[in-house]
């Protein structure tokens, strides 16, 4: 089964070990999807307008409570006025639940947007792995992607270890490991990192007022700016022991060098990448290991030292 292309959209494969590949989750959950253009290659790295679709009938209506605190709106890059009028609302939203790759039968003359398939030898288009997707349609009419695990999970409380004591606004650039494609549309940012980007290469802007969350952007490759969960920054963490190092199963040469360490890991809670109850941490060596996350401590996030002002 191959790959191929409706007139808007294509998948391709991402190179080797370009993302990290998360167990239960097929590799197809992280192909890429690429703009078919008269004037570029069909595989250069030309994104367009991600548009969502409700694509086939398996859509279920519900009703769920966002979160209180209209800054969880703002991270999804809602406008700040329809953050405030909906933070702890009951809204009814779309859920569109998991699909495993080739269980859907699609029409070749009516495929979904922004949603990778794939073709068989015999010309049969099926579904690739589609994630579950949570929509809400604001009183506009415009549709809102929201983070799937708002359909069945509480949002993480704030880690203390992301506040920062600072008597002025306070900001500074940091660097980024993106996520999937399909959790940057969760929320609701509709461009992709550049192919450097993809491994990590990616750059942040945290700023800081006095007494408020750390609001984080990502500028895309069009320059437009966009909000992403102040959580998903690299997050500084102290691991356990060396006894609790080998409890979570790493070889005693490796639980030695590395017990009572603080070390820096990439954590996109909620994502499609990470793990909800741990980190993997990288040895240097080539090895990456996992590690409860209630075995370790966050003592902050970013690439350096807390900062205050």
């Amino acid at each position: 089964m191959e790959a191929r292309a409706n007139h808007r959209l294509v998948v391709e494969p991402p190179e080797e070990d370009a993302l990290p590949v998360v167990a239960g989750v097929p590799e197809y959950a992280y192909l890429p999807l690429y703009t078919v253009s008269a004037a570029l290659p069909v595989w250069e790295n030309a994104w367009r307008h991600i548009r969502y679709s409700l694509a086939p009938a398996m859509t279920s209506t519900c009703k769920i409570v966002l979160p209180g605190e209209k800054f969880r709106l703002e991270e999804i890059n809602m406008p700040e006025e329809l953050a405030a009028s909906l933070a702890g609302q009951a809204v009814d939203v779309d859920a569109l639940p998991e699909a495993a790759a080739g269980t859907l039968r699609l029409d070749l003359n009516d495929l979904p947007d922004s949603l990778p398939f794939l073709v068989g030898d015999d010309g049969i288009a099926w579904n690739g792995y589609w994630p579950g997707r949570v929509l809400y349609t604001d009183a506009g009419g415009r549709v809102w992607r929201l983070p799937r695990h708002w359909l069945t999970a509480a949002v993480s409380p704030v880690i203390d270890a992301s506040r920062y004591e600072v008597t002025q606004e306070s900001s500074w650039l940091e660097s980024w490991c993106p996520p999937t494609w399909w959790d940057l549309g969760d929320v609701n940012i509709d461009e992709i990192p550049a192919a450097d980007e993809e491994r990590g290469a990616a750059c942040v802007e945290v700023s800081v007022p006095p007494g408020e969350i750390p609001k984080v952007f990502w500028k895309g490759p069009s320059g437009k700016a966009w909000r992403i969960p102040h959580d998903w920054r690299r997050r500084r963490i102290r691991l356990p022991a060396c006894e609790g190092l080998q409890r979570n199963g790493l070889p005693q040469d490796i639980a030695e060098e590395f017990g009572g360490r603080i070390v820096a890991v990439n954590y996109h809670p909620g994502s499609l990448c990470c793990l909800s109850g741990g980190y993997r941490v990288r040895d240097g060596r080539g090895g990456k290991w996992l590690v409860r996350a209630a075995d370790c401590v966050v003592v902050g996030f970013g690439d350096e030292t807390e900062r205050y002002a």
